[in-house]
């Protein structure tokens, strides 16, 4: 089992042989050989279930995380408790996600997202941060889905969007402008309505 550097491993947690631990993230390349000492390595809470991927090395992963196959969690992210991690989900760097989320497969969450708690994310589901990627200055405009938030397969959601508690956002949307709490979001580009009552509810995660 691949764990590199000084990586925490919390009590009764399942690591699947082939699963990178720690794996050092570009600054730390230099030390993968002759110097695992001065990789600092992740963090994983205990009863978490990690399955073949990878959590870059100073990651943090919180209680009874499971994970799927090919997952890749990169350095500085921070994962609360009870949280999913589908196969092939990408959570990029410097992002933060809170307690009891539920990520499907192939869902994208790019640099310096800010995800509430008990936040859904339908298969593909893909967060933005470049809204001109290669044509001008790096320029990142970060996502923030506040508690409580649904969003449904391949939708996408554009750079510097806030999407308001509870909102739900449906399947196949592009949202361009900021979602109020506790409202749908549909079609392209997605047009805003207040959610039915029956919709008015946490989501049940966790």
């Amino acid at each position: 089992m691949p764990i590199f550097g000084k990586s925490k491993i919390g009590n009764s947690c399942f690591i699947d042989p082939s699963a990178l631990i720690g794996y050092p993230h570009k600054d730390e390349l230099d030390f993968l050989e002759n110097n695992q000492e001065d990789i600092e390595g992740c963090e994983v809470g205990d009863g978490s279930l990690i399955r073949p991927g990878a959590i870059y090395s100073t990651a943090k992963v919180g209680k009874n995380t499971r994970t799927g196959h090919n997952f890749l969690i990169r350095e500085k992210s921070i994962v609360g408790n009870g949280c999913l991690i589908g196969t092939n989900v990408v959570i990029d760097n410097n992002c933060v996600i809170g307690d009891n989320c539920s990520f499907q497969t192939g869902a994208y969450i790019p640099t310096g997202s800010k995800i509430g708690n008990r936040v859904f994310l339908g298969p593909n589901a893909s967060l933005t941060n470049d809204k001109t990627p290669l044509r001008t200055d790096y320029n990142l405009e970060a996502i923030t889905l506040e508690d409580d938030v649904t969003v449904g397969s391949n939708a996408t959601i554009m750079p510097g969007i806030t999407v308001g508690e509870g909102a739900f956002i449906a399947g196949g949307a592009v949202v361009t402008k900021d979602v109020p709490a506790w409202h749908l979001a549909k079609g392209c580009p997605a047009t805003y309505s207040k959610l039915p009552e029956s919709l008015k509810k946490p989501n049940r995660l966790g």
